[in-house]
């Protein structure tokens, strides 16, 4: 995958001044300047806090709450609303996106207080912003729909265009996303040159570049990153100089131009190390490296992404740098035939790329167990409320009855025990709706757990199949082009059927046969597949894609296998109910950690699609799953 830096907009409120203009000191300067009006003074600390929030989010978050401290001093909401977007930019920067979220809400809420649409605008981006880097598009999309409502309202045509740049930037990131966000980039193109905006126009530029860059249209890309860079080169933006040339050297290396990849790269280092943007260093060097092993030059690989390395592991965090930099070492040394110290980055790549990827499936599984547990704390409140108000009725009616005569004390007891009834039949249907309200809830977060492991393809058996593809080449050609189709037909069913429910019998056994196709290269024809299906079935009936993959790749990874004793795994039907997959037990000598995802994805995913279970169980000597068969509607 192409690693592409965009020039976007940030969305944050700016004086007149270009913050870019002015430097730190100066706005310090003037910040403690206390003969200044005090406008002037707030401004001054508040265009230091935006310009400090890319590369010192922690000085920014500071330089905010002074202006939140002098504006609480003056009772002055304007500037109450512009400090906590200050200190919303820098939490975002600080990758701290919930914490990001308060301080906007908390902003907006002062700025729709005292009627500045003009500000609340450019809130509203930054809102959308943080939803995007979210990926909660949907909510993204309708902040930024908010901000182009609201600059159309006063006028603002600037603030109407970086609203549709930051549409695009949503739509970019969407999946089939490219030609609406083009569209909406053409809309902002068209605005800015009306207003003569050249550092605007640079943006959309960069912004058209990358996504011709996604989309392969290389000649494109470089055409629209140089309009960028001459803009950029004019008006004297350094770091959307630095982004142009990464960009264009990420073109120029796919193009097959090494000279030319190499010469940006290192104006490219030159620049961010300036800068101090440790990220973007260790980014440069990975491109540098990347570039010398396409040049054959492995030596000046390993030294360029060993530093990518160090400054990785610099970061604190797990990131893409580390892992970029391990596959680069993996290559290198592997070309240099130095295969031990290929290996140790080779397993290095693999842990941190699954480390990262279970990060990921655990922070949002931690999202929808807050969200199911916010649901169930809701319902014991409204129980223990419905408690309180119990007992109190009770002892209203204990006082009633000592203060009436015994014939009035039988009526009121009759109201109100009819009271009570109808009291207790209202709770109980509010309980009975927070319960199918927190069941709902736990259904859809089974449905969420399923659709992230729908998503985890094995990267493994990827990696495997082109380490194999790299030896094969070279061997047999022909039995290579063979492997590179069945590969490809694989990944494509994989990309096309995910987010599909159910798919014909027919069109997962197209895929399974193509799967074990790449095994029996992979394995050397110690495995094999066995499919005891009649034809007329194919066509009749449906079950869940990726499931035979998943019953394969398990009866792959427990059990042992050799050219005297192949793993053998059949399919046949049985009695038209179910489609059973059998394996003869051969347990590997050394046991296998078994997470029990696959199987369990399975049950899960079925459990949703009908009531008739899955069956899984050892039975003669094999492992037998049998998996119900499902028609249409059924």
């Amino acid at each position: 995958m192409k690693r592409i830096t965009l020039l976007l907009f940030y969305f944050i409120i700016t004086s007149p001044l270009l913050i870019a203009q002015i430097n730190k000191d100066s706005l310090m300067s003037i910040w403690q300047n206390q003969n200044l009006e005090d406008s002037i003074r707030m401004n001054a600390i508040y265009n230091l806090s935006l310009l400090t929030s890319r590369n010192e989010p922690d000085s920014a978050l500071v330089y905010a709450r002074m202006l939140m401290d002098y504006a609480q001093q003056k009772s002055d909401n304007k500037w109450k609303a512009r400090a906590l977007n200050g200190m919303g930019l820098a939490s975002r920067f600080q990758s701290n996106f919930e914490e990001s979220l308060k301080y906007y809400h908390r902003s907006k809420a002062l700025l729709e207080q005292i009627g500045d649409l003009d500000d609340l605008s450019t809130l509203y981006r930054n809102l959308g912003d943080v939803y995007r880097l979210q990926t909660n598009y949907s909510r993204a999309i309708d902040c930024i729909k908010k901000s182009m409502e609201l600059a159309e309202k006063t006028g603002a045509q600037k603030k109407l265009a970086d609203s549709y740049v930051s549409i695009a930037t949503i739509y970019f990131e969407m999946p089939d996303g490219n030609p609406k966000a083009l569209e909406y980039l053409d809309q902002a193109l068209r605005i800015y040159t009306e207003l003569n905006n050249e550092e605007g126009m640079s943006v959309v530029y960069a912004n058209q570049a990358a996504i011709y860059l996604t989309d392969d249209d290389l000649e494109n890309a470089l055409k629209y990153l140089d309009k960028s860079l001459v803009i950029q080169q004019k008006i004297g933006n350094t770091f959307g100089i630095a982004t142009c040339l990464y960009n264009r050297a990420m073109v120029n290396k796919d193009m097959g131009k090494f000279d030319d990849a190499l010469k940006d790269f290192e104006d490219v280092m030159t620049i961010f190390k300036q800068i101090g943007d440790q990220e973007s260093i260790a980014d440069a060097h990975y491109g540098i490296g990347s570039i010398y092993i396409a040049k054959g030059q492995n030596k000046r690989a390993i030294v360029m992404c060993e530093q990518a390395l160090k400054i990785g592991n610099s970061l604190g965090t797990l990131n893409l740098r580390q892992i970029d930099a391990c596959e680069c070492l993996y290559q290198a040394y592997k070309n240099e035939g130095n295969f031990s110290k290929s290996l140790i980055y080779l397993e290095k790549f693999s842990e941190l790329k699954d480390s990262l990827q279970q990060n990921e499936t655990a922070e949002k599984l931690k999202q929808m167990e807050i969200t199911r547990q916010v649901t169930a704390d809701s319902l014991a409140q409204q129980q223990q409320n419905f408690d309180l108000q119990l007992q109190h009725q009770k002892e209203l009616n204990r006082k009633d009855r000592t203060a009436v005569l015994l014939l009035a004390a039988g009526l009121g007891i009759l109201i109100v025990a009819l009271s009570f009834w109808v009291r207790m039949l209202y709770f109980r249907r509010r309980s009975q709706e927070l319960q199918l309200q927190s069941d709902a809830m736990s259904k859809q977060q089974l449905i969420n757990e399923i659709a992230l492991l729908k998503t985890q393809v094995n990267p493994h058996f990827l990696f495997n199949s082109l380490s194999i593809l790299s030896s094969l080449v070279h061997v047999d050609p022909e039995l290579s082009e063979k492997f590179i189709d069945q590969l490809s037909r694989s990944y494509r069913y994989i990309l096309e059927q995910k987010e599909q429910s159910l798919v014909t019998l027919r069109t997962e056994l197209t895929f399974i046969q193509s799967y074990a196709f790449l095994l029996k290269i992979r394995f050397e024809n110690k495995f094999d597949l066995q499919i005891n299906l009649s034809e007329e079935v194919l066509d009749q009936f449906k079950i869940a894609p990726l499931t035979l993959q998943l019953l394969v790749e398990n009866a792959v990874k427990h059990n042992r296998m050799s050219l005297k004793e192949p793993l053998i795994v059949s399919l046949n039907i049985e009695d038209e109910q179910n489609l059973v997959v059998s394996n003869r037990l051969q347990p590997r000598s050394t046991s296998v950690i078994s997470t029990g995802v696959g199987l369990q994805n399975i049950i899960d995913r079925y459990a949703l699609l009908t009531q008739r279970p899955v069956w899984a169980a050892e039975m003669d000597e094999s492992f037998v799953v049998k998996i119900p068969l499902l028609k249409e509607g059924v």
